[in-house]
């Protein structure tokens, strides 16, 4: 008999119905009542529907700029860019009324499917305990993942004294369906973040998943969103402590050089790749237009810097009509889209930034020469040095930012939680078709706005100012 899995998506799709062959059976109409653990195993390898991540908001970096008369008038013209001049913009609505914001529609279709088993495999049948507590682990890093993207693309960046008050996102925990759908805190999300990821390191997971494997949780996936958690919180001691024990499993860098004639692994054979989070557009949407380079950090690179010399191109190999500026295009050498997921760099750049913080600036730079001498050929490369725990600090940040361009929003939400620094924190200016727009550091631009439509579903669901 065939087995089906039907869940409706809360917020994200409103009142759209999925269905999915060979999962769980219905015994009740609405109620999910699953007997076997190899039911909630299948469930899991729909790798698909994890393997996500929120897709746009590089654009609101200031990592890009859309500096060619041609690319804004290309951009304007067309209703599948608007979303992103929107972001680039920093507009007050992104998604026209009756619009969907696909990347949230995903995000949250994922959580459903993940609540499901973490809710109810541990009473499934047919199972042992440990093959149960690894399903319910990989369940865990996914529902991490998942709240640490949203709550940092529509949340405030982590204020250890206002987090408890900061609005955060909805935070479904189980399977059901709520009429009452509101916001809940910022503190409140980071919770249940930790806890999940704390309990996933403990259940059981594989060290590493690799290859055809990659998108499924391993515990030093598990570590490394720890890392990135803790980072975000700017609870430094504890990022250090997890980034070294999510390297002390997986710690294999690619050597830029061996790829500078022959073809770029893709994630399938990407030995730097921890976990698999693919962004939610194709590669196509990106390039040439929506990831044009910024000047500062293009000019911020040595051009011997093999990630400039492969991960970048002239704007002009795209379109005659473009004369100015670089554009990222690692995914024309990959042909898959950006991958979000932590990675053995993300890593070492969150091991190296806590060190300079604790005045180990030599460790840091270590650890980023350790990094940068597989991003240069042999012959070139030169060790980067600082002239104490301060510049290094700054050196390692800008490090941050050169290997981790273009990867799925890691600008953007470093730049909300270094806005807390009045040290780093900086005001961004875009500009487009003539008209300048600026950002000031902590604005309630940084927060996300939702679409209109979501509020036919959700009339109590807080909007961002």
């Amino acid at each position: 008999m065939k087995k089906y899995l039907k869940y409706i998506t809360i917020i994200a799709l409103g009142a759209v119905v999925l269905s999915c062959d060979n999962y769980v059976d219905i015994k009740t109409e609405g109620r999910l009542i699953p007997e076997e653990t190899e039911n909630y195993r299948y469930l899991l390898n729909n790798t698909y529907a994890f393997d996500i991540n929120y897709g746009a908001l590089d654009v609101a970096s200031d990592d890009i700029s859309f500096q060619n008369e041609a690319q804004t008038t290309a951009l304007s013209a067309s209703d599948y860019n608007r979303p992103f001049v929107n972001q680039y913009k920093w507009a007050d609505q992104i998604y026209f009324d009756g619009e969907l914001d696909y990347n949230m529609n995903s995000m949250y279709s994922a959580l459903y499917n993940a609540n499901i088993v973490i809710n109810e495999v541990m009473q499934s049948k047919e199972g042992t305990e440990a093959q149960k507590l690894a399903i319910k682990g990989e369940a865990q890093v996914h529902r991490a993942f998942i709240f640490l993207t949203l709550v940092n693309a529509f949340g405030k960046a982590y204020d250890a004294t206002t987090a408890a008050t900061d609005l955060g996102i909805v935070l479904f925990t189980t399977p059901t369906v709520s009429d009452n759908i509101r916001r809940s805190t910022v503190q409140n999300a980071y919770d249940i973040i930790l806890s999940d990821l704390n309990d996933a390191v403990n259940s059981g997971l594989k060290p590493i998943n690799s290859g055809n494997n990659v998108a499924f949780p391993s515990r030093a996936s598990a570590y490394a969103l720890l890392a990135r958690t803790y980072l975000y919180m700017r609870n430094y001691p504890l990022a250090l402590e997890n980034a070294e024990k999510s390297l002390a499993i997986q710690s294999t860098l690619n050597n830029l050089e061996d790829y500078e004639f022959s073809a770029f692994p893709t994630r399938r054979l990407d030995r730097e790749l921890i976990l698999s989070k693919w962004n939610g557009y194709s590669s196509l949407t990106y390039a040439p237009q929506i990831l044009s380079l910024s000047n500062e950090l293009i000019d911020s690179f040595d051009t011997n810097d093999l990630r400039y010399v492969l991960f970048t191109q002239p704007t002009s190999t795209f379109s005659s009509d473009y004369t100015i500026g670089r554009t990222y295009a690692k995914e024309g050498l990959t042909g898959e889209s950006r991958n979000g997921g932590p990675t053995v760099p993300e890593m070492m750049l969150i091991k190296a930034e806590c060190l300079a913080r604790a005045g180990s600036g030599d460790l840091a730079m270590a650890e980023i020469n350790k990094l940068r001498q597989k991003r240069f050929r042999a012959t070139q490369y030169v060790a980067m040095t600082a002239t104490d725990s301060k510049d290094a600090l700054i050196k390692v940040l800008a490090e941050r930012r050169r290997e981790l361009m273009g990867h799925g929003n890691f600008r953007w939400f470093d730049l909300k939680r270094l806005n807390k620094e009045p040290e780093f924190a900086r005001t961004i200016t875009h500009t487009f078709a003539g008209q300048t727009f600026t950002l000031a550091p902590n604005s309630d631009r940084y927060q996300m706005p939702y679409a209109p439509i979501y509020y036919d579903y959700a009339p109590n669901l807080q909007q961002n100012p």
